[in-house]
């Protein structure tokens, strides 16, 4: 991408990638001109016309390889101006071989244009000449030359300038995917800082309180039954913590796609914890990373049933139209005032997550349960 800038104002490129059009047009046209060379008369005509073509189509041969890579090749020009004047000196119509050499002169001009207007100017003008000392009307000559110098000019230019906008846009598009690319490793980086950033949380939040609660009770000296009974509260508190967030981070496959993996979810959550669990996820079609997100979104949610609802069941609700994708969890367990209560519960992760996503969280708590609904709009994550 760095190379781009500096060679596009000057670079022309063929008006084909393909070598093999030029081949097919060289080869055709050396053809149909020693077809034409064959009229020229006496003998001699014949050969001096012939031999104008084939330093043309011999040139080309040579000098090929270097032309189409944009590699300026005046030997070709030299050796196509020459052979179209003394194909022309030779028998007038062969003045034809200017059609052949025109563009065979643009495209051995490399990247500048300049060497390939001064290439055609000499092409013409040398055919012009040849003309002169055949004794034609010059004056008639010298008018149609001009004509069909600047018609070389006109299309060679105007191909010159497509070339030049086609290289210009797949320069922009190089940038923009690398800019791309960029966005999205930035904003993996940030989503990865993020999750960091929450466990971290949790874990100061949650376990990090209760091992301190533990230690501090260890160190009476004496301890008795109800010491021992606190220490074993919250050492359960923090086990419960621990398969907790284990449960919100842990991995459940997308390569089956999220419906799948929320089933998986659900049943592996009624499996560890008793608690039942319905599914109703049809197929949907959402970009990789607003499943991501709301797998997430269930992983915490169910996490938070598991160790603050007391819930008896829950149920997990996928739907997607054409306006986004919802995604509700549900537990009737006994609720708690948001306001008021949030440790352990992640609430402020799961609103990250989903803004993250270019979504939204809404939780909706009552002492007959806890509803967790997360919102994207289409595109949304992608």
């Amino acid at each position: 991408m760095t190379e781009a800038p500096r060679a596009i104002a000057g670079v022309r490129r063929p008006p084909t990638e393909d070598p093999r059009m030029w081949d097919a047009f060289v080869g055709a046209g050396v053809v149909v001109l020693l077809v034409v060379a064959c009229f020229a008369g006496t003998p001699a005509a014949i050969a001096q016309a012939a031999a104008g073509v084939l330093a043309v189509g011999a040139g080309y041969l040579l000098r090929r390889r270097a032309m189409l890579a944009d590699i300026a090749t005046p030997g070709f020009q030299l050796a196509a101006i020459a052979g179209a004047a003394v194909a022309a000196h030779a028998y007038g119509p062969m003045g034809a071989v200017q059609a052949l050499a025109a563009p065979l002169l643009w495209v051995s001009s490399g990247a500048s244009t300049r060497r390939a207007v001064v290439a055609n100017a000499g092409l013409f003008g040398g055919v012009l000449v040849a003309f002169w000392l055949r004794g034609d009307a010059v004056l008639l000559l010298a008018t149609t030359q001009a004509l069909s110098f600047a018609f070389s000019m006109v299309i060679g230019l105007w191909i010159s300038g497509l070339a030049r906008a086609n290289e210009e846009r797949e320069r922009l598009i190089g940038e923009l995917e690398q800019a791309q690319a960029s966005i999205a490793r930035l904003s993996g980086e940030r989503a990865t800082a993020a999750e960091r950033a929450r466990i971290a949380r949790d874990l100061h939040d949650t376990i990090a309180q209760d091992l301190t609660g533990i230690a501090m009770l260890a160190q009476r000296s004496d301890p008795d039954a109800e010491t021992v009974r606190s220490i074993e509260a919250l050492a359960q508190d923090a086990l419960a913590e621990v398969r907790g967030i284990v449960a919100a981070h842990g991995g459940v496959g997308l390569d089956d796609g999220l419906p799948v993996a929320l089933e998986r979810l659900g049943a592996r959550f009624q499996a560890e914890t008793g608690i039942a669990v319905t599914v109703a996820a049809p197929p949907v079609d959402l970009p990789v990373d607003a499943q991501v997100a709301l797998l997430r979104t269930a992983q915490e949610s169910l996490a938070n049933v598991r160790k603050h609802a007391q819930a008896t069941s829950a149920a997990i609700e996928l739907r997607a139209d054409a306006s986004g994708a919802v995604l509700r969890i549900a537990d009737d367990g006994r609720g708690f005032d948001r306001a008021t209560i949030t440790r352990g519960l992640g609430l402020h992760g799961l609103d990250e997550r989903m803004a993250l996503a270019g979504g939204s969280l809404e939780v909706d708590s009552s002492p007959a349960g806890t509803t967790v609904t997360a919102r994207l709009a289409r595109g949304g994550g992608s």
